[in-house]
């Protein structure tokens, strides 16, 4: 409930957040400025690690996810969401990994219904991968395994059908001979070839590894997806990578490996294993990027139909602000390649990455359906495509809308089921290491549109379990210079004020959370951005304890009040100022949804542009406990 008209709690009111999310996930601003809330677990990958998430129907029938996230935000973490009991329940496998979004586990299902994740760091010495202590479950892993590398990315497992069972094939991103970085202005290495390795076992051995695909001399990577047809043959469609950022990104490529050899789409022998690694030259060509007509490309997904005819997705590039989605798919005869639509300009908010497109995917088993995220005029959502046409024309319909904060990164599980078809994150994205997103997609909150006139359905609690956060995107003054002070409050009840949680955290600058500084304490913190950090806070009676909190400037002096009574002052000349450079603001969790993660419950979250008076804050205090949910 906002403060009556004509109220002067109205005046510089920049966000307020009463703390009930409706049922489709979101925390909805009732503040003018209205930047809305998107809530859910922490959640980062990148496109090229896959499977990111499996159904697999057994004894039970769930869909597993990897990703990298949890209570630290930089953990290897498995989710199980149970389709019967309609519950959610996630494992963290390794703690404190990476904040590096490429880092993210894969996933495979053996036909005993074990589970085995992969991972690696980026560019990393080791593969990681553990395996399930029971079957279809996620709770319990055995120990951490390794697989010794050289400067290894992406981890792709498959079970392929060979002689009568599933040998479990491994392929990745290595550099068997690395070159010195520095020798680069931009500090790549080349060499980024694909390998594969075998296991006859389930995953206790491994074969020696294989080198599959070379890249050009000089050239950062072969990029690579894959899909798996009826017949077990697998479909990889490569892009050769001569850099990051906007350097050439060359051609969409095909080949596919069964029975030991590798094949072009008709069927035509390319290579015997021992006749390997094949070489771009080697490669089908599906999309020319040197063809004077066309762009520079990069692979996103694919999939194969019911026929084994396989299919692709992929972005291009006329400009960097304007990607576009094409699809291409193999029709029996030859490769047929459409224009879907065009996507947008590049989702990392420090522009460097500027070939990062918000992103497609296709489902794996139907290739007639695709999901595309934009970043185009002001409209930032997921569509669900459907082509019966081959790719010519396509049918699309809205799956999430949102109006600031960006959709990125859909995911198709595979053997999806009808009530998760698609998982996605939403939140800000502002490079590869510093991503403030959610996971999306999970039942409840697949429809992210707001109801204008009511602010949405009531829904729960704003509860944190530490792993849960809300991102509310980069704001919308994200350059603003708090040059009257500034005010940030909520009700708050914590489970343990012993554990260490961000409360609020708005740009990195204002934080209002828990023992960070002081054990059982709650704290007021403000930062310059440079090396002038001052904290104001106030030792915690009890936990489950419900209080008032607000911590407030005036461009001179902080103060901490409880229940409307000033508790601690410090000194702080500020100013409070967010620059050029994107601002992350959360709740619930520290910036870009990183550790401290919030345990209780948390209400009335208030963030003013201005230091309310002393008869102000009272007010407040007095309005909160008469507003609270808890009341």
């Amino acid at each position: 409930m906002t403060p009556p008209a004509g109220d002067t709690l109205r005046i510089g009111l920049f966000g307020y957040w009463p703390g009930t999310c409706s049922p489709d996930g979101f925390l909805r601003d009732y503040s003018p400025e209205s930047n809305h809330g998107i809530v859910g677990f922490d959640a980062r990958w990148i496109w090229f690690t896959n499977p990111r998430a499996v159904r697999y129907v057994g004894n039970e029938d769930r869909t597993y996810v990897g990703y990298l996230g949890g209570p630290t935000g930089t953990d290897i973490r498995v989710g199980a969401y149970d389709h019967r009991a309609n519950e959610w329940e996630g494992t963290t496998l390794h703690a404190s990994f990476s904040a590096d979004d490429h880092t993210n586990p894969s996933l495979v299902v053996r036909e005993d219904g074990h589970l085995l994740v992969f991972w690696t760091g980026h560019n990393g010495e080791t593969i990681f991968y553990a395996i399930s202590e029971e079957p279809e479950s996620a709770s319990e892993f055995g120990r951490r395994r390794t697989i010794s590398q050289h400067v290894v990315t992406y981890p792709n497992p498959v079970l392929v059908p060979e002689n009568g069972r599933s040998t479990l094939y491994l392929f990745y991103r290595d550099r068997e001979v690395t070159a010195d970085a520095t020798d680069d202005e931009y500090g790549y290495i080349g060499d980024g070839n694909v390998y594969y390795r075998r296991s006859f076992d389930g995953g206790s051995k491994w074969t020696d590894q294989h080198e599959m695909v070379a890249a050009p001399d000089g050239h950062y990577s072969m990029y690579f997806v894959h899909a798996q047809g009826d017949d077990g043959t697998v479909h990889f469609f490569l892009t050769d990578a001569e850099r990051g950022g906007d350097a050439p990104k060359w051609h969409v490529l095909h080949c596919a490996y069964r029975d030991g050899a590798f094949y072009r789409a008709d069927g035509s022998r390319i290579a015997c294993e021992a006749e390997l690694p094949l070489t771009r030259s080697d490669l089908e060509v599906v999309y020319d990027s040197a063809n004077e007509n066309n762009e520079y490309a990069w692979v996103w997904d694919c999939g194969v139909d019911a026929d084994g005819n396989p299919a692709v997705v992929y972005a291009t590039f006329p400009s960097t602000l304007d990607h576009e989605y094409r699809y291409a798919r193999w029709d029996g005869d030859s490769w047929l390649d459409h224009h879907i639509t065009t996507a947008g300009r590049y989702i990392e908010e420090d522009g460097v990455e500027l070939h990062y497109s918000a992103g497609i995917a296709m489902d794996p088993s139907d290739p007639d359906v695709v999901y595309a995220c934009f970043h185009r005029d002001g409209y930032r959502g997921l569509k669900r495509l459907e082509t019966d046409t081959g790719g010519r024309t396509w049918a699309a319909r809205d799956v999430a809308t949102r109006s600031a904060g960006t959709v990125l990164r859909p995911v198709v599980p595979l053997n999806a089921a009808a009530e998760v078809p698609v998982l996605w994150l939403a939140g800000t994205y502002r490079n590869m290491h510093s991503s403030g997103t959610v996971l999306r997609g999970l039942p409840g909150d697949g429809d992210d549109e707001m109801d204008d006139e009511n602010g949405g359905i009531e829904g729960s609690a704003l509860v944190g379990d530490g792993t849960r956060g809300v991102s509310l995107g980069p704001h919308r003054f994200r350059n603003h210079v708090f040059r009257d002070g500034v005010s940030v409050s909520a009700l708050v009840s914590p489970s343990d004020p012993a554990d260490e949680g961000v409360v609020a955290n708005f740009g990195g600058a204002i934080r209002l959370g828990f023992s960070r500084e002081t054990e059982g304490s709650i704290e007021f913190t403000l930062s310059d951005g440079g090396d002038d950090e001052r904290t104001a806070c106030w030792e915690w009676d009890d936990g489950g304890v419900r209080r008032f909190v607000e911590g407030k400037w005036d461009g001179a002096e902080m103060r901490l009040l409880i229940d409307g009574e000033t508790v601690d002052t410090r000194p702080f000349e500020g100013p409070l100022e967010f620059g050029t450079e994107p601002a992350d603001w959360t709740l619930l969790r520290d910036a870009y949804l990183m550790g401290s993660g919030f345990r209780g419950r948390v209400e009335e979250v208030r963030l003013y542009d201005r230091c309310p008076s002393v008869a102000e804050s009272r007010r407040l205090a007095e309005l909160v406990r008469e507003t609270g949910l808890g009341r």
